[in-house]
């Protein structure tokens, strides 16, 4: 997996699906309030399209989702097992 393409593509979904400009990967999106809870949904729906993943709600941790570097390692994880 390349993370550099990875933070990429998931920047390039966040900006398409929330329309609002991509924060650098290390950035709180939390605690920035760049995301509410309904945005989350609507990111995490089009990152399990995008990168061929599945989520599992019970697996849920909002730390996953602090940063899009935290993203795409959690996304990158879930591809790793889903391939093992």
């Amino acid at each position: 997996m390349n993370d550099t393409l990875d933070i990429a593509r998931a920047q390039r979904i966040f900006e398409d699906a929330l329309s609002i400009a991509a924060p650098e990967a290390d950035v709180d999106l939390i605690a920035s309030g760049l995301i509410d809870s309904l945005a989350l949904v609507t990111l995490l729906f089009e990152l399990e399209q995008e990168f061929g993943v599945k989520v599992p709600l019970e697996s849920l941790d909002a730390e996953d989702f602090r940063t899009i570097a935290n993203i795409v390692e959690m996304l990158g994880s879930l591809r790793g097992a889903a391939s093992a």
